[in-house]
This record gives structure tokens, sequence and C-alpha cells, in this order.
């Protein structure tokens, strides 16, 4: 894995096909537990309607996802129950559509050379968004909290050997993070314009 640099007018990296295919397969993961019910089938506008208003509001089972979707609210559950009715699908669906955009990014070979992983400057913002909750993810996997505790996993001795893989997925990420979020960075300071761009009038959005 070589970090991303400015190329071409985008962001690029090398991957080798295995490292590709592990993050991908992570960020695909990540957006299947993020996946909503899908709407009904029927040509019902109220139906669909009353789907979409009631679907996947509750408060999920699973920590990891709850680390994706947190409480907007701690104290009160009342609050809380009202900002998921009212965002959790649309959250939901952004979140998976960027991490479905990381994966076919890590899946398709645009570059010169096979290796080379290109994100193109108006993607950057919803794949760095992507790695960071796929981190998130592994990091309640691993029972991390703390900055101490990331730094801790990679001391292997202390790691179960199950957990291994996920310790070497997460510092991958990071990694990939780290180089690509400092590129934007400098970007934005130096006044490159590094925002989403909006389709024309008329056309979807993806």
């Amino acid at each position: 894995m070589k970090p991303f640099r400015r190329a071409r007018g985008a962001y690029v990296a090398r991957l080798t096909d295995d490292e590709r295919a592990v993050l991908a397969a992570a960020a695909t993961d990540v957006a299947s537990m993020l996946a909503a019910d899908e709407a009904p089938q029927a040509g019902d506008l109220l139906a669909g309607l009353a789907h979409d208003l009631g679907r996947s509001t509750a408060r999920p089972d699973d920590p990891a996802v709850r680390r994706l979707l947190p409480d907007a609210s701690r104290d009160d559950e009342e609050l809380a129950a009202e900002f998921r009715r009212l965002t959790q699908a649309d959250l939901r669906a952004s979140k998976s559509a960027g991490l479905l955009l990381l994966a076919r990014v890590l899946t398709e070979r645009p570059g010169k050379r096979p290796s080379e992983v290109v994100v193109e400057r108006a993607d950057a913002r919803a794949v760095a968004s992507a790695v960071t909750d796929i981190r998130l993810v592994i990091a309640e996997r691993l029972g991390i909290r703390t900055d101490e505790q990331a730094e801790a996993i990679y001391d292997l001795d202390a790691v179960p050997a199950a957990a291994r893989q996920l310790v070497a997925i997460y510092g991958a990420l990071s990694w990939m993070q780290e180089s690509l979020v400092g590129l934007m960075l400098d970007d934005a300071r130096a006044g490159v314009d590094v925002t989403p761009q909006s389709p024309p009038p008329g056309e979807p959005s993806g």
C-alpha cells in the first residue's frame, strides 16, 4: 500500500489486489449493516410514505451501528427518539451510499496502473467519511474507546489471534485516511475546490 498523492486532478493511492478486496468487502459489509428495509413493491404512494416514515427509527441493537447512528441526546430519550424518527433513514442511506462509493473506488481500475486507486476530488469527502465509518465499526468490535486503546491494539502480542485481521484492516484504513485527509486539507487551504459537485438540474444525483 502506498499513500495518496495528487495526480491528474485527483487523489491516487496504490494498493495490492488483496488489499483492495479486503477493504472493499469491509465497506460492503458495513453498508449492509446500515441497510434499511426495502420499500413496498406495490405502487401505493401512501403505503410507501407510511413505510418511509416508520422504518428504521428504533435505536439499533448492534452497538457498532449505534456508533454510526448515535443518540442525539443521552439524557432525553424522547428527544433522541424524535431525532431518529426524523433523520435516521436519511442518515442510513447517505452513509450506505458513501460506503458503496468507497467499495466501487476500490474495485474500479481507471488509473494508468492496475494498482492505482483513484478518488476524484468531488468524491473525497464521501470516501473519507466512509473510511471513518468502517473504522468506527471495527473500533467497536475491538473495544476501542480512547486514543490509548487505539494505539495499544498494534501490540499484536496482546491481541487475540482471531482479532488480528481486524487490527490489520483498522491500521490500513487509518493510514489510508490520514494520507487522503492530509491532501484534502492542504488543497482546502490553497483554495482548491474539493466540495461534491451537484448534478445539473433535472439529472439524478447518483
